[in-house]
């Protein structure tokens, strides 16, 4: 009865060798995919991009309005501004994250072959974005049945 009870207490133990082998596999790349998963999905640039609230939406939203401009594409490129070194109480509130300001722009329009949309597109978002002129590119869009 004895050998009985210490042949079945040893398969038990080998079983839970088995499983805390796996386990130590198995959690460490489920983690790992997990971790994966939610940084894929929340910092996926394209799903801003396709956002209406946020800012390149509202701006393409508010572009394809003015007559002759069509389908709108809006590609902001931003630029961390630093902290103000001047202010003492910097390091003690510091949030640790950086301002992002817009510095330039990409606008890719149907309407923008024409040179007068194109003028227009120019002088309406420097003026709303209050960027020079200089950082604004303005490119027609391709159409699908425009092939060289």
């Amino acid at each position: 009865m004895l050998k009985r009870y210490r042949k079945e207490a040893a398969k038990g133990r080998e079983v839970e060798k088995k499983w805390t082998k796996t386990n130590l596999i198995l959690i460490p790349i489920a983690l790992v995919a997990f971790i994966a998963y939610i940084s894929l999905t929340f910092n996926d640039p394209n799903s801003e991009q396709n956002d209406p609230s946020s800012l390149e939406g509202k701006l393409e939203q508010t572009l394809m309005q003015i007559r002759g401009v069509g389908q709108v594409k809006v590609y902001l490129h931003y630029d961390d501004i630093p902290p103000d070194a001047n202010n003492l109480l910097n390091d003690y509130f510091s949030t640790g994250k950086s301002e992002k300001a817009v510095s330039g722009m990409l606008i890719v329009s149907e309407g923008a072959s024409d040179p007068s949309i194109k003028s227009q597109l120019l002088e309406t978002i420097s003026r709303v974005m209050q960027l020079p002129t200089h950082r604004i590119m303005i490119v027609p869009m391709e159409r699908k049945g425009d092939v060289e």
